[in-house]
């Protein structure tokens, strides 16, 4: 019998040590040692042989390999989709290897084509992944677990009108750097494990055009008893679609979640079906008892005489980082001075309207800065008690505010109050939220209107001032909420005291229809030194928003009020927390305000590393 070594580098992707284990396992069983090694080959012994699974990130994580009688007994188990940049390691890396195996039947014909013989190693059911438990009830009616893909991200924001009626976690990775340890993002061991034997229905989506049928994802996720709906695939035998998995075009994935979400019987069954079927015919098993005849035969080849390259010491603490950029912030020096310039130009011109409305006032005998006005109220607002306090501000958006208002009215937390700041908007837009607050009388709801413009940061701290609720809620005036947006942001709060404040997935849209995702990251503090990833529509604590004296108004941060309060909140120890669903519509269109927040960023991010030297200073400014 021999040993087997599991070769494999520091802080490697816990999806690969968990098919590690679940393979030991299985080898155990069979009588078969084996041992997991991150510091490198192990000496030569005449029992023992290599694994390295896979081989391209062994070697991109700063594993070396040893000589070509070392890689005579090593068998290499490659996982990595056709067409990619890792596949095409994998091809040079492969003839290397004493034996190739690969995940997918797709890529064995791939490897033929290149003159390379590799096995199918093919991934099924395993003790380890067993997670179903009948007695527990599935309190997760859709889950996604996979990398952000701007084509996942697009499919998964058209779900997003459905997603809202059930029960859902969409969970996206960043796979900009190995995924080594759990996080919320990344779920692993007994985390990743609850979700799956919680969740009703699975979706399957590819994270690129080509249609690989992840089989580790599937397979775990049937172990489970959790049923999945996929997008269309390919070498997905011999699981049988419309039984053991239901199979549809992407488009349509969300259709046939809900037809088996509708009709629980029927979901059951499919579920039980392909639990059995993994379970009986596609045991983890048989493809150790092949790993094991294969790693026979290699072991009867010469042992090495020389020793192994040592690993070398290397500080690998920087692959676990977030490294998520916005893609402006890599703009070249020229267009990044361009736009310094051109927001100075505008930012002036819009000083200087407001100086000329000052002047009006005092020509007129009035305060330069007018009070600010009580509008309209609606019957309900006096004798309201609000927990929540959505704080809206317009500047003409007349066309936009009465469907944001309409979107809050459908919520189904009704502990609240509209606080709707019109910062002196010249295209009707006082008289559209007039005219909604007519319409809807038992909202407690109140218009407050300045009279000259004093820019958004100073709207929304006016509405501040007037906010009854113990927490607030930002809507911007062209945007919508979900109607389970504000209950599942309460809710997270509750369950978080400590949290300052909660936010969630948000669909992007334009007049086209959905777009995209934004929000896609739990809080991750380290993350804002690349760029802002959180929108300002968040339920914050009011007393945590008044204590930092509300958005900043630094006319060198106009447009970035957002990104600098989730700095100041971060500088400052706090934390937000992340709801994994789909709860608002974030509106992409180029509006003044948005060319604004474009135009500069090395201004903004010099500014934000003078105030917050902590999470900031030290990022280097975009040239």
């Amino acid at each position: 019998m021999p040993e087997i070594a599991f070769v494999m580098a520091p802080r490697q992707n816990l999806f690969f040590v968990e098919i590690v284990e679940a393979l030991r396992h299985e080898l155990t069983e069979l009588g078969v040692r084996s041992r997991v090694c991150d510091d490198g080959f192990p000496p030569a012994a005449e029992e023992l042989v290599y694994v390295v699974i896979p081989p391209h990130e062994y070697v991109a994580l700063g594993g070396q390999l040893p000589s070509r009688q070392f890689l005579d007994r090593t068998v290499f188990v490659c996982a990595e989709q056709p067409g990619t940049s890792h596949f095409d390691e994998n091809i040079e890396l492969a003839p290397l290897a004493g034996a190739v195996f690969d995940f997918s039947r797709w890529s064995i014909r791939q490897f033929a084509q290149h003159g390379i013989a590799a096995e199918h190693f093919r991934l099924g059911y395993s003790p380890l992944w067993d997670h179903l438990d009948p007695s527990l009830e599935r309190d997760i009616d859709v889950l996604f677990m996979g990398c952000y893909s701007e084509r996942r991200g697009r499919y998964l924001a058209g779900y997003a009108d459905s997603l809202w009626r059930w029960r859902s976690q969409i969970i996206l990775s960043d796979n900009s750097a190995p995924n080594w340890a759990p996080s919320a993002r990344f779920l692993a061991g007994d985390d990743k494990w609850d979700v799956l034997r919680r969740a009703k229905v699975l979706l399957n989506l590819h994270q690129g055009s080509a249609p690989y049928f992840e089989w580790p994802r599937i397979a775990q996720t049937i172990a489970s008893g959790c049923f999945v709906v996929s997008e269309h695939s390919a070498d997905y035998e011999p699981l049988t679609p419309g039984r053991h998995f239901f199979s549809g075009k992407p488009e349509n994935l969300m259709h046939l979640a809900n037809s088996l979400l509708e009709d629980d019987p029927r979901r059951r069954w499919h579920a039980n079906e392909a639990y059995g079927f993994l379970r009986e015919e596609l045991p983890l098993r048989r493809t150790a008892e092949r790993l094991a005849d294969v790693a026979a035969e290699l072991a009867r080849r010469p042992v090495p005489a020389s020793a192994p390259p040592a690993l070398p010491a290397r500080d690998v603490s920087a692959l676990s980082k977030p490294s998520f950029v916005p893609p402006s912030v890599t703009d070249d020096r020229n267009v990044s001075a361009l736009r310094a310039g051109l927001k100075d130009v505008r930012l002036d011109l819009l000083e200087l309207r407001r100086q000329l409305e000052r002047v009006k006032h005092e020509v007129r005998g009035e305060p330069p800065t007018p009070p600010v006005r009580v509008d309209a109220t609606s019957r309900s607002y006096v004798a309201a008690t609000p927990r929540v306090s959505v704080l809206a501000t317009v500047y003409n958006y007349a066309d936009h505010i009465e469907g944001a208002l309409t979107s809050l009215a459908a919520s189904r937390y009704r502990k609240l109050e509209v606080v709707v700041v019109d910062d002196a908007s010249r295209d009707g837009s006082a008289q559209a939220v007039r005219a909604w607050i007519r319409g809807h009388p038992r909202i407690p709801a109140v218009l407050l209107r300045h009279p000259s413009n004093r820019g958004l940061p100073s709207a929304r701290n006016t509405a501040l001032g007037f906010a009854r609720g113990e927490l607030v809620f930002i809507l911007d005036a062209d945007n919508r909420l979900y109607p389970h947006c504000l209950e599942q942001l309460v809710a997270a709060l509750d369950r978080d005291p400590d949290a300052a404040f909660a936010y969630g997935l948000h669909e992007r849209f334009t007049h086209e229809g959905p777009w995209g995702l934004m929000n896609l990251f739990p809080w991750e503090p380290e993350r804002l030194r690349a760029g802002n990833y959180i929108d300002a529509m968040a339920l914050v604590r009011a007393s945590v928003l008044r204590r930092i004296g509300g958005y900043t108004t630094d006319a060198r941060l106009y447009g970035w009020e957002d990104f600098d309060l989730w700095c100041h909140l971060a500088e400052l120890g706090e934390r937000g927390a992340f709801v994994p669903e789909v709860v608002a519509r974030y509106r992409s269109a180029q509006h003044t305000m948005l060319a604004l927040t474009d135009l500069s960023e090395t201004t903004a991010f010099s500014v934000l590393a003078e105030r917050y030297p902590g999470l900031m200073g030290s990022v280097r400014p975009p040239l």
